[in-house]
């Protein structure tokens, strides 16, 4: 069995943190997303993968080709970003098989969910993964029957319309019919209201005919589904993960350490004497904490991070080979690889009012949802002494902030931002005598 994965799309709404790498390979701890699915793919029997590339796709080449090596994998480019239904016809010439799996690249999935998608196929069965959702109309909605199955996705539908719902999870076991369906959409130019080829629109059509049974594969309480469309998404990947780690200590633990609840050290990883730290956290191979750092639930630690003395960290991402240096915070934050903060930098991730914070995503203002939000830093950023950065701020890689600086608007890439202050100098007033 073979299985098509969607990873061309360049995830802009997750600047700065796709400016180096594509939104398949942002890191959920110490894997990517598309090497998550291809693991999961792999364990439930499927033994070819056929991934749609575009937006970096020598990365994801060179990066998947080094993790699975022995694995029957072939990259197929997509020269336009022309929508799903588009990727899929490009892998046509791939399939042979009656059924194959269909996964959106940029989503992380329970392996149970993965799992039940191949037994439909295995049983050719057309399915369609779903999330029950009480905000409709921000998904494509699966329309269900009397009997739970499914027979059209509507693209977000009004409010009004459908107060409860199914949402797409973009994980499909689907005929080879398809083929034939996208490629009478194309010629007809039958595109969508962004411009785009979209696979449900052909899978609707499958569901019509009722040539074969069909299936909703749906959460339980033990599954999950992240689409991660913007940063604060990995953040609650981030925990998800974390919150079902098997606790191993492999890496160096000095005396004076105190952990409480589930680890993952790696190893050549190191926790030096004075260091508390609270679970579920992940430090990643060769990854330095401490001393006297306090590391907080939820967060994780990228390989040969460092942590220096007295920081604290929570519910963050530390990309690798980026070093906090001492006295400094960071919260509910995302900072990308080979980054450096300077001694006392803090992330602000809390308004004073206790309002949600907004977040400039793709030039609009939007709510995140959340209380407490750190910043997002992208890649090879350095920060001054005693910077500070406030809730919901972008920094983007390769820039510098100043030392003393308050940062409280969006850094653009490869830029310096700095404060200025002025001083008022006079002589000390000395006795008449």
């Amino acid at each position: 069995m073979k299985a098509i994965l969607l990873a061309a799309g360049e995830g802009l709404r997750l600047r700065p943190l796709t400016e180096n790498v594509p939104k398949p390979l942002l890191k959920i701890l110490d894997k990517t997303i598309l090497e998550r699915s291809i693991n999961n793919l792999s364990k439930c029997g499927v033994e070819g993968f056929v991934i749609i590339t575009n937006y970096k796709e020598e990365k994801i080449k060179e990066h998947i080709l080094d993790k699975f090596p022995s694995f029957n994998i072939v990259f197929v480019h997509q020269p336009e970003i022309k929508g799903t239904g588009n990727a899929f016809l490009l892998a046509k010439n791939h399939i042979q098989e009656e059924f194959f799996i269909g996964v959106n690249g940029d989503c992380v999935y329970s392996i149970s969910l993965i799992k039940q998608t191949v037994e439909a196929a295995k049983n050719s069965t057309v399915s369609v993964g779903g999330k029950l959702v009480s905000d409709p109309e921000n998904y494509g909605v699966i329309l269900i029957d009397d009997n739970s199955s499914p027979h059209e996705i509507k693209e977000k539908p009004a409010k009004t319309e459908i107060k409860e719902g199914y949402a797409n999870i973009g994980l499909y076991s689907i005929s080879k019919d398809i083929f034939p369906i996208l490629e009478k959409i194309e010629e007809k130019g039958e595109v969508s209201p962004r411009g785009e080829y979209e696979l449900p629109d052909a899978l609707n059509r499958i569901l019509s005919e009722k040539k074969y049974p069909v299936d909703l594969v749906t959460l339980d309480e033990n599954d999950y589904w992240f689409d991660i469309g913007r940063p604060w998404s990995l953040l609650e990947a981030n925990k998800a993960l974390l919150d079902i780690i098997v606790d191993e200590r492999n890496g160096k633990i000095e005396d004076g350490v105190h952990i409480k609840g589930k680890v993952v050290i790696k190893k050549g990883a190191i926790i030096k004497s004075g260091t508390y730290i609270e679970g579920p956290v992940f430090i990643d191979e060769e990854a330095v904490v401490g001393p006297n750092c306090y590391i907080r639930g939820h967060t994780y630690l990228g390989k040969k991070s460092k942590a220096g003395n007295a920081c604290e960290i929570k519910n963050s991402i530390i990309g690798d080979n980026t070093h906090v240096a001492h006295l400094s915070y960071v919260g509910d934050t995302i900072i990308g690889e080979n980054c450096n903060f300077g001694a006392g930098t803090k992330t602000a991730n809390l308004r004073l009012d206790k309002q949600s914070i907004p977040v400039n995503v793709k030039g609009k203002r939007e709510d995140s949802g959340r209380r407490k939000l750190g910043v997002f830093i992208g890649d090879n950023v350095e920060t001054g002494i005693g910077a500070l950065i406030m809730p919901g701020i972008k920094i983007g890689g390769s820039s510098w902030i100043g030392s003393g600086t308050i940062v409280n608007e969006d850094v653009p890439s490869e830029s310096t931002y700095f404060g200025t202050q002025s001083y008022t100098l006079k002589r000390k007033k000395t006795d008449a005598n």
